[in-house]
């Protein structure tokens, strides 16, 4: 099988580029020779977009994204067009090399060797994907296809200040809950409209919601403890009019083991399909990547992805 390993060297504030030459001799211990032309390395953001289309167009059919999630999101929306795979023989796979790598995290592929050993196996697991529609920073409509979270309000603001803070992410996974508690102090709740599935549109105050593919969003968060990855339906999670005080107390020291879903004021259940709307400017996110802002669509794809994966 084909395959391509797309870098991006910029992954974990630099740190992917630096490491890459040890990552890729790790690589071959279980993979073999990795020649240069398997190897694309980004220039931009959204390159890996590029990359991943022009690799299967010539014929690779597993695609490598060495990085976090936000590189694994855009290898994967460069295999996918008006909502269908480009090939259904496809396999992707992530090489943890980013600040967040949830998808590694969740199959027990904690570095770069126990990554080769899954795409050298040949084990895969289906994931679940939706098409999330936004509107972005300039106006202009916006679609963006995930496979692990969505995220808006308070979340996606958290989201967006770590992942512009260089400082705050030599923390790594931890610069997430350090900005929570600074976001506390500064963000209120607001008003949004939601309509889950083909329920009335309910109107209610949050401090934001999360639509939770995996467990996890980080190595240290757990948002919804028991997502299942691969069952068709997203874990959605709303937070509601939280004050600064119950985010600080009962939020924060309580992401790391998902414990904070105990609150009276937040929600969970599933859908396949949710709109959030707000009178504000709230910000949105998927896969850790801010895309815009509200008003936000998500709606699973009657379709899954198989990912390399050394566990169920």
């Amino acid at each position: 099988m084909r395959t391509k390993f797309i870098v991006n060297p910029m992954a974990n504030k630099g740190g992917c580029g630096k490491r890459w030459p040890h990552i890729r001799t790790e690589l071959e211990k279980s993979i073999g020779r990795i020649g240069d032309d398997m190897i694309a390395l980004t220039r931009a953001p959204n390159h890996a977009t590029l990359l991943a289309a022009d690799a299967v167009g010539a014929g690779c059919r597993c695609l490598v994204a060495v990085g976090g999630d936000g590189t694994f999101n855009e290898v994967l929306n460069g295999v996918i067009m008006h909502d269908r795979p480009l090939t259904p023989d496809l396999i992707l796979a992530q090489v943890p090399a980013g600040t967040s790598n949830e998808l590694s995290r969740a199959f027990a592929q904690h570095s770069p060797m126990q990554a080769g050993e899954a795409i050298a196996c040949g084990q895969t697991r289906m994931v679940d994907v939706f098409r999330a529609d936004a509107r972005g920073y300039a106006g202009d409509p916006i679609t963006r296809y995930g496979c692990i979270l969505a995220i808006a309000g308070a979340p996606a603001t958290i989201s967006w200040r770590a992942q512009r803070a260089p400082l705050l992410k030599r923390l790594g996974p931890m610069s997430y809950v350090f900005m929570t508690a600074v976001t506390a102090l500064t963000y209120a709740p607001c008003h949004y409209r939601v309509e889950i599935d083909a329920e009335a549109e309910r109107s209610a105050p949050m401090w934001g919601l999360l639509l939770c593919s995996f467990a996890g969003g980080g190595k240290q968060l757990l948002l919804a403890p028991g997502a299942d990855r691969g069952d068709g339906k997203l874990d959605l999670v709303m937070l509601g009019d939280l004050g600064r005080w119950e985010i600080l107390t009962g939020v924060v020291p309580r992401l790391s083991d998902g414990s904070y879903l105990q609150r009276a004021k937040i929600a969970r259940r599933q859908a396949t399909r949710v709109t959030i709307s707000s009178d504000r400017q709230v910000r949105a996110d998927v896969d850790g990547e801010s895309i815009g802002c509200l008003p936000m669509s998500i709606a699973l794809l009657p379709f899954r992805v198989r990912v390399a994966a050394r566990c169920p």
